[in-house]
């Protein structure tokens, strides 16, 4: 096995209008994970970083340049070796490709998103997946989705890869932001 590799990871958290989460600047937080650390290890440094207090339900879902998902990866009490997402029957696959897909996206891509949509590959368990066996620098970005109920959507971008293994876990980085509470209605005067 080669040197360890470590990544600094930024985390952009996406706007959430129905949870009154709609801020002027980008939050995002930049986080440097080792690669044998796990994406369960990543989802709980992204909970602190992000000052979150309950626990809940979340998803990993890798993305090629072209942002088309190529396999998800779930909390582990979520994981059931099933398939990744619900696999689409032709007229879903066309219909989302003439709504949502740009014009300029090359055929090969679309055929790639129709494979993967109706094939989907067997999801992934986070806390048996190690960020080395994802190849952050292959991958276009990665999505995260935290508590599927109120719907936290996260983007992560790889920033940089450093040599050498980090002596404890994730660390922040940086950060731009502030976070916003993770149940608005709770906040204030309660």
């Amino acid at each position: 096995m080669g040197p360890m590799t470590s990544y600094v990871f930024r985390v952009r958290l996406l706007p959430n209008p129905p949870l009154e989460f709609e801020p002027d600047e980008e939050v995002w937080r930049d986080i440097e994970v080792d690669g044998a650390h796990t994406l369960a290890t990543f989802h709980e440094t992204i909970f602190e970083a992000f000052e979150r207090w309950e626990a809940h339900g979340y998803e990993f879902i890798t993305r090629d340049e072209d942002g088309i998902g190529l396999r998800g990866y779930v909390h582990p009490q979520l994981y059931d070796g099933g398939p990744s997402w619900r696999a689409m029957d032709d007229e879903e696959i066309d219909r989302f490709i003439d709504r949502a897909v740009p014009d300029d996206v090359s055929d090969d891509a679309k055929a790639r998103y129709r494979d993967l949509q109706s094939n989907p590959p067997t999801e992934g368990n986070a806390a048996d997946t190690t960020i080395d066996e994802l190849d952050p620098e292959t991958l276009g970005a990665i999505s995260y989705t935290f508590d599927m109920g109120d719907g936290w959507e996260h983007y992560i971008e790889l920033q940089d890869t450093g040599e050498g293994s980090l002596d404890d876990g994730p660390v922040v980085v940086d950060k731009q932001g502030a976070a916003p509470p993770q149940y608005p209605d709770l906040d204030g005067g309660q």
